[in-house]
């Protein structure tokens, strides 16, 4: 569970502690509902329709011409990499984020380092709050995710 306070998220989409001032949270509070109102007026069976004739990389374009930095692409393997590479070819700005669980394998940190500098950017990373980590480690043990399906930890 990601911690917000430490997670907000500044004008250029990174995450920043800057950004946990009143101000900030409250200028990002109307920014989301400005476009929670969009979103209740979308028409999304027509957007559906469309997106069935295009090609993976317009309906890439299409939403980062939409929505800009207001949508990321959530990376977490080498499966994502191909959102990453629609992104880029569009040549329009894109965020990508990342929940670091600490529980990644060595080669998964490698693939990120190597994305990162393929493609110039800066992978946005959350990590899950320390306190109910350890709390959950303590009632559930330390595999119980495994066991639940990622129910509790993602």
């Amino acid at each position: 569970v990601a911690n917000r306070k430490q997670n907000e998220v500044n004008r250029r989409g990174r995450f920043s502690p800057r950004n946990v001032g009143g101000n900030a949270v409250a200028r990002r509070n109307q920014h989301v509902i400005a476009h929670a109102a969009v979103v209740a007026n979308t028409n999304w069976d027509e957007i559906n329709a469309q997106y069935q004739v295009e090609s993976p990389l317009q309906v890439m374009d299409s939403a980062l011409k939409t929505w800009g930095d207001d949508i990321a692409i959530a990376f977490s393997g080498a499966e994502d990499v191909a959102l990453i590479e629609y992104a880029h070819l569009t040549g329009r700005p894109f965020r990508v984020f990342s929940l670091d669980t600490g529980r990644l394998n060595p080669e998964t940190y490698r693939l990120f380092a190597d994305v990162e500098r393929r493609y110039k950017i800066n992978i946005e990373y959350t990590f899950p709050d320390s306190q109910e980590c350890m709390d959950l480690v303590r009632t559930k043990g330390m595999f119980s995710f495994y066991e639940d399906g990622h129910q509790e930890c993602c």
